[in-house]
């Protein structure tokens, strides 16, 4: 099973397959078929409702160990417009997780430590990203692609919407979280709306922000590191007890602090009902 993990590239325009009687069509016009109606959806779905949480995908502690995270079954929109569903809890092990860490690049982890303040231990930070993957499944026989001539090739049949969570280092002073509209709003009913209005108008077209060209990939947001993910939706931040060393060590004896706040949410017209009561 092979994952795909890149979000799709900014097309021009939006094509769908023209069908006539008689017409000899092959994989690449299916393809495009289920491109366009997919792409038609996930525009909806980012400018209609938004990027974030839409319902679930809490992290907690594990309840069988304080050193597991889990990510309750839930779902949510990508940056992207695809949706991310989890049906099954996920579970991340902080000591396996800080152990690759600390093999890969031990420098990162010092830089990633943080005096405590706030009640707060000295902690290593980090954050919980969710994405959208795409996997391979049902492998049948097919006629070999390429330049090469092969017996016995095969091509998957499925591709499942499948969903990451990963825990990131986070090394910056002070990381961002994400942006948050309701934090910037303010006055009353007619202003806001006349606020958003404006930013609707003026910068609500994120093809033209997201985007450097056509044809170009998915720049990362505020929350995002550098070598992240640019399509995944923060989750929470994790402050993870350590103690200061060249590198730090982890702290066993006490349990993360794991905050759910900071993250984006889209709400359902119900939800907004509510709200507005």
């Amino acid at each position: 099973m092979s994952v795909s993990n890149q979000p799709p590239r900014r097309a021009l325009w939006a094509e769908r397959v023209a069908y006539t009687n008689g017409m000899l069509l092959d994989s690449a016009d299916f393809a495009a078929e289920q491109s366009y109606h997919r792409g038609r959806l996930s525009m909806l779905a980012r400018y209609l409702h938004g990027t974030g949480t839409v319902a679930g995908l809490n992290v907690e502690p594990h309840a069988d160990s304080p050193r597991r995270l889990a990510i309750q079954p839930g779902l949510g929109v990508d940056r992207v417009g695809r949706i991310i569903e989890s049906p099954l809890t996920l579970c991340l092990d902080i000591d396996r997780w800080f152990a690759g860490r600390i093999a890969e690049d031990p420098d990162s982890v010092g830089r990633a430590f943080t005096i405590g303040s706030g009640g707060d231990p000295d902690h290593i930070l980090a954050d919980i990203f969710l994405g959208f993957r795409e996997c391979e499944t049902a492998k049948r026989p097919a006629f070999q692609g390429g330049e090469f001539d092969a017996l016995g090739s095969v091509a998957p049949l499925r591709l499942r919407d499948a969903v990451e969570a990963t825990l990131v280092l986070r090394t910056e002073d002070d990381p961002p979280l994400p942006r948050s509209i309701a934090a910037a709003a303010g006055g009353n009913l007619d202003a806001r709306r006349t606020a958003l209005d404006r930013a609707k108008r003026e910068s609500g077209w994120l093809e033209d922000i997201w985007w450097d060209d056509f044809d170009s990939e998915l720049r990362p947001d505020v929350e995002h590191p550098n070598d992240g993910l640019a399509a995944d939706i923060f989750l929470a931040r994790i402050k993870i007890a350590a103690t200061a060393g060249a590198p730090p060590t982890l702290n066993t004896g006490t349990p993360p602090v794991i905050d759910n706040e900071g993250r984006r949410m889209v709400y359902s017209t119900a939800d907004l009902v509510a709200l507005s009561r």
